[in-house]
């Protein structure tokens, strides 16, 4: 019995880390297929930014939402994920774009509709997709754990030297 409790919170706490990191590598990717395109035309990236980006969010989310985390409850895997995917995009803004680019415009009413962009399609990905995701569960894995630290590694350092 022991065992058991054990091994469900250890995949628990796995499914944690994986969604953590697969929203950090979301975030990290979003900017880099937006910085790189808009830094030599704003056109580009604003067009990826709109189409290109919110694929790479639904797919995202997608795995979130579909990895086995033993909660019965959708809505509330919705909640944890919407709120994991705007509090680490938020603090990510901050730390990236006010403090280590020393931007001042960090807070436009654009950057709050993308954190109300992110909540929105992780409800209704729920809504539209729910038999599937209650059909479907994917083990979450320390292979994808880390494949998704090493997308998170790639993404950073290529960002980051891009920027420098």
């Amino acid at each position: 019995m022991m065992d058991v409790a054990r091994l469900n919170k250890q995949k628990s706490q796995l499914w944690w880390t994986v969604t953590i990191l697969m929203i950090m590598c979301m975030y990290w990717l979003s900017n880099v297929v937006l910085w790189v395109p808009w830094s030599h035309n704003p056109q580009l990236g604003i067009l990826l930014m709109l189409t290109v980006n919110p694929l790479f969010w639904a797919a995202g989310i997608y795995i979130c939402l579909a990895s086995e985390n033993r909660t019965g409850n959708l809505m509330k895997k919705a909640l944890v994920v919407a709120s994991l995917a705007v509090g680490i995009s938020l603090i990510s803004d901050y730390l990236f774009f006010a403090v280590y680019m020393g931007s001042k415009d960090v807070w436009h009413i654009t950057t709050f509709y993308g954190y109300a962009w992110l909540a929105v399609l992780t409800f209704g990905e729920v809504l539209l997709l729910k038999k599937k995701l209650l059909t479907r569960q994917y083990a979450v894995t320390t292979r994808l754990l880390l494949i998704l630290t090493l997308c998170l590694l790639f993404l950073l350092f290529f960002l980051f030297y891009y920027l420098m």
